[in-house]
């Protein structure tokens, strides 16, 4: 099949196939016209010929018959036949034949023998002959002996019927050539005769008719009858034409046939035919430039289209000129609207893409565009240094929680446009949450940078109303600076993400800017956490047990669980180093279940009065199933709930208080002792010991460590033991080293202290042997 390239290509060839197929139909309708007026113009010829042939036929016979008739009826030569006069008879019938010019004349008498010009045409007894002329015959083709003549026959009577006079015209080659001349068309002329075999044959030479078609022409002729005289047919590029000259009982013997060549009458068309020809080429020139220009005016608009079709695809927007108003220009005019807005919703969307859709400001994609471009123009020396600043809202979560959504997002927007109002100078993007970034380019870009992180922190922190609360933001920031940290976009994003961890970390409403021992700690944080998930897996922690003493039982009552990692090449690994990881990773969840499975299988061993209290993070808290997890432990343990103690921070608070509260009454509900450690320390509140079921409150060590060298130190820890035992609950002082610190937690009624004076942490076996009494003065500090 064939393919074109373009349209217009494909209307022009559909055009010119039209228009040939119209011309073909044309030539092939005017050929088969042509050739049937032909046909009827031969078959009309040779039936006027045939006429023609008919009346000089005719007319012979009567020139015969006007010589035979008077002879037969001359007295002389009655008399000559009656009397077997043969001498006159030869002598009448030469006198007759060279008069004119017969080439055969002779009687048959009513015996039926022969007498002819010359001796030699005698004959005795001709059987056909005599049949034919005793049945009547007198004129027509008459075969006698090998040739066939046009014959007439004239009955001798004396009175009565003695015989015939026949006279004969041979009807050879050269009788032929004459009777074809006397046609007005150059026809062929040939004799046929049937045999008494019924088969025709040519007369001239003897040859059987062997073409079928022929055959089938004289067939019919026999079949039509003799009286009907003659029938045609064409035969391949030949009309023939035959026709019946002599017959017997009335069925035809002899036969003449004319025929005519077709194409020979074609060729006087050959002319209209040729003209013909010409006019279609010439017309289908015509046509393929009428095509060819039609297609062009037809296509040209939709080249524009596709045209503009790309450039749309480009991103590209392109309008077209409506030059009609028919479909062309309706499809124009359409395009230019979808192309308005198709760049309307492209620009839309190209701006959501890198744009922040509650603040309006350019998102992280955006944010990653500027820093790359920047780099590029630095690199090439078209640009000045630059510092990448990440800022994060300190505490965003709470005001969420309490606040609502709304206000949150209302408190963004405020920041979004104080940051904005920096600097005109300045990129803001927001690439999060609670994150923005600032770009601050510039020669002495470090005091910049400072100097736009001192006004952000300041600018933020302004007081503000929304929605009806009375909000005052904070927010912490990191920045890293280009070239001098990093040209690497990826580089200094983790940078100035390390130095906003570390802001926060120095105490969050900071500025810190990125150095190397940044990227030091993150390597080795990274590093303590590829090896936690093995530790997990391995089971490389151990627990390691502190113990509490009682002062009103003068004794041990209770041991605090401490995990230890057990490093296969660092060694014991400190718990300030990984506790922070795990808990940023998550894996403080296995590995404080792993504590707490460990912490009450080991102290189900120990005496029935002896507790074990385990610590719990605030990760663990926001873990569903936290309740269920703790019952199963005890279960499968044997260690009775009110001898464990889970501790909790004040951190823990700064959650959802609601789902706290009910972890927490669940906890208190399976018979678990629940523990506030590090009090005092973090965001205190007396609500916090009012709302939620502590059994005990334990002090931080660095009231206790300034207890003999501060008396504020004393009335704050006066202060807590006081308030605990009007709440019901136990103290314990942690960080205990001395005896005088004893006396005077003695006195301001403390319950149990716990610290180096008593005892280090020490493993579980050591541990056993403390509660059973075993080594208690070796493990006094």
């Amino acid at each position: 099949m064939i393919r074109f390239a373009s349209l217009q290509s494909r209307m022009t060839a559909l055009y010119l196939a039209a228009f040939g197929l119209v011309m073909l139909l044309v030539a092939v309708s005017m050929q088969w016209a042509i050739a049937s007026s032909a046909e009827d113009k031969v078959r009309s010829e040779l039936e006027s010929s045939s006429k023609v042939i008919d009346r000089i036929w005719s007319m012979r016979t009567q020139e015969l018959q006007s010589v035979a008739g008077p002879l037969a009826l001359d007295f002389g030569f009655r008399e000559a036949v009656a009397s077997d006069d043969t001498a006159t008879i030869r002598s009448a019938l030469g006198n007759i034949a060279s008069r004119i010019d017969l080439p055969n004349a002779f009687i048959v008498k009513y015996d039926g023998s022969v007498v002819g010009m010359r001796p030699e045409q005698d004959s005795s007894y001709n059987e056909e002959l005599w049949d034919r002329l005793d049945s009547g015959w007198h004129s027509g083709a008459l075969r006698i002996g090998d040739t066939t003549y046009q014959a007439v026959a004239a009955e001798i009577r004396a009175p009565g019927l003695i015989g015939w006079l026949v006279l004969g015209r041979k009807l050879d080659a050269g009788e032929m050539r004459d009777i074809s001349r006397l046609s007005a068309i150059p026809v062929s002329v040939s004799v046929v005769r049937r045999t008494e075999a019924g088969r025709w044959v040519y007369d001239r030479d003897g040859r059987p008719v062997a073409d079928r078609n022929l055959a089938a022409l004289l067939a019919r002729l026999e079949e039509i009858g003799a009286a009907s005289g003659q029938t045609s047919q064409r035969m391949g590029g030949t009309m023939v034409l035959a026709r019946a000259l002599g017959e017997s009982d009335g069925v035809a013997t002899t036969a003449m046939m004319l025929d005519f060549s077709i194409d020979d009458a074609l060729a006087e068309y050959d002319g209209l035919r040729l003209a013909v020809l010409l006019s279609g080429l010439l017309g289908l020139l015509v046509m393929a430039f009428a095509s060819a220009s039609l297609a062009r005016r037809i296509v040209r608009p939709i080249v524009a289209l596709e045209k503009a079709a790309q450039a749309l695809e480009r991103g590209e927007a392109r309008s077209l000129p409506v030059l009609s108003s028919d479909e062309i220009g309706k499809l124009t005019g359409s395009f230019n609207a979808m192309a308005e807005e198709i760049v309307t919703r492209e620009t839309r969307i190209r701006h959501m893409a890198y744009h922040d859709g509650l603040t309006d400001l350019p998102n992280r994609a955006r944010l990653r565009e500027e820093i790359d471009h920047r780099l590029a123009a630095l690199e090439g020396g078209g640009s000045e240094p630059f510092a990448l600043l990440f800022l994060d809202l300190d505490n965003f979560k709470i005001t969420n929680d309490t606040l609502g959504h709304r206000v949150g997002d209302q408190l963004l927007k405020l920041v979004a446009r104080r940051l904005v109002e920096l600097d005109d100078r300045t990129f803001v993007a927001r690439t999060g949450g609670d994150e923005f970034c600032l770009i601050v380019a510039g020669q002495d870009v470090r005091l910049r940078a400072a100097q736009i992180a001192a006004m952000a922190i300041e600018q933020v922190n302004e007081p503000a109303s929304v929605e009806g609360h009375f909000l005052r933001a904070a927010v912490s920031i990191g920045s890293s600076e280009a070239p001098e940290d990093s040209t690497s976009a990826e580089d200094l994003i983790k940078h100035a993400d390390l130095a906003l961890h570390a802001a926060k970390a120095a105490g969050r409403g900071r500025y810190r800017r990125f150095t190397a021992d940044l990227d030091t700690n993150a390597h080795k944080r990274r590093s303590i956490e590829v090896d936690l998930h093995n530790a997990v897996k391995n089971g490389e922690f151990e627990l390691y047990f502190q113990p509490l003493f009682n002062l009103a039982k003068n004794r041990f009552s209770a041991f605090e669980a401490l995990i230890r990692w057990n490093h296969p090449k660092k060694g014991l690994v400190s718990p300030v180093d990984f506790i922070p990881v795990a808990e940023d990773t998550g894996l403080i969840v296995p590995i404080g279940e792993w504590v707490l499975k460990e912490a009450c299988r080991q102290a189900a061993t120990w005496p029935e009065d002896i507790r074990v209290a385990v610590n719990f993070s605030t990760v663990q808290f926001a873990q569903s199933g936290l309740v269920n997890m703790v019952f199963q432990t005890l279960a499968t343990s044997g260690l009775a709930p009110d001898r464990l103690e889970i501790e909790i921070t004040e951190s823990l608070f700064l959650e959802n208080t609601g789902s706290v509260r009910e972890v927490l009454h669940g906890l208190k509900n399976v018979g678990v002792r629940i523990a506030l450690d590090d009090f005092g320390t973090g965001f205190s509140s007396l609500s916090y010991l009012r709302k939620f079921p502590f059994d005990k409150i334990k002090i931080d060590r660095s009231f206790i460590i300034e207890l003999l060298q501060e008396d504020e130190a004393g009335a704050v820890v006066k202060a807590i033991t006081d308030l605990a035992a009007a709440l019901h609950m136990e103290t314990t002082a942690e960080g205990v080293e001395e005896p005088e610190q004893v006396e005077a937690l003695r006195a301001f009624g403390c319950t149990t202290l716990q610290g180096y004076l008593f005892s280090k942490p020490i493993p579980a076996s050591e541990a056993a042997k403390l509660v059973n009494g075993e080594a208690a003065a070796e493990l006094r500090a």
